[in-house]
């Protein structure tokens, strides 16, 4: 199945894009751009949980293709979708159809889809979970109207989660938005490092260690260090002081 050439391009495209992350804004929105390479949809979602600081990202395109009510009905009853029933159930980490799973004809008269996808009439989908961490998952999903999807979709979507595993771990904070990235990349101007700029940010959010520490999962002791090391390189006396200095040199770009 992914002998053909055509394949590569097509896989390498998708690699290279989740690696260009800091040019293309924040890590979730290449990840989207990356998919949208790989595999033709209506509707690509991401979706991204971290299990030890309970925190969701979403990214979509495009964005606005759900209401504030199919989100919501979506996030009080996620297991009637049967594709997230299957790999709660199974532990299964390949990529699957949902009509490996379901009578579609049936599927289209059910509760969840006539409140999730009827609006747009999307009555095709492919997911993939990927275990990018030992505390975050990943749900990659493709949404599609008319046509379902091939071997072939599965095959290059089960060839893509290694990459983006890797993508995800090579980046200091795959978390980060992009207006973080700005700061910190404006930071990294007055000769911090990057870890360095990434702690300013958050004492320039008024995060005290503590926090800090548990955002970035770091021992105290370390981020402690982190800020020291802030307090020699940009000269100030103390903790206040530097953060009065980052929010004036960030509001001065």
């Amino acid at each position: 199945m992914l002998t053909d050439p055509r394949v590569w391009r097509e896989l390498f495209g998708a690699v290279y894009e989740i690696n260009s992350a800091r040019t293309h804004g924040d890590f979730a929105a290449s990840v989207v751009a990356g998919l949208e390479r790989l595999i033709v949809a209506d509707v690509v979602v991401l979706q991204l949980f971290d299990r030890a600081k309970r925190r969701l990202m979403t990214r979509m395109n495009p964005s606005d293709s759900f209401t504030r009510d199919e989100v919501s009905y979506y996030t009080a009853h996620p297991n009637e979708f049967p594709l997230v029933e299957y790999y709660e159930r199974t532990g299964d980490t390949q990529a699957k159809r949902l009509s490996d799973l379901v009578d579609l004809q049936s599927w289209t008269g059910t509760k969840y889809y006539l409140n999730c996808l009827a609006r747009q009439g999307l009555r095709y989908c492919l997911a993939l979970p990927v275990v990018v961490d030992r505390t975050t998952i990943a749900a990659l999903s493709f949404n599609r109207r008319e046509t379902d999807f091939s071997d072939h979709d599965c095959a290059l979507l089960d060839a893509f989660a290694p990459h983006f595993r890797l993508a995800w771990q090579r980046h200091d904070n795959p978390w980060a938005d992009q207006r973080q990235l700005t700061a910190q990349t404006r930071l990294q101007r007055l000769g911090l490092s990057p870890r360095e700029s990434e702690v300013l940010f958050w004492m320039a959010e008024g995060k005290q260690n503590r926090e800090i520490a548990a955002i970035l999962g770091i021992r105290l002791g370390t981020a402690q260090e982190y800020v020291a090391n802030i307090l020699d390189k940009l000269g100030q006396e103390n903790r206040s002081a530097a953060t009065v200095f980052a929010i004036g040199a960030l509001r001065n770009h």
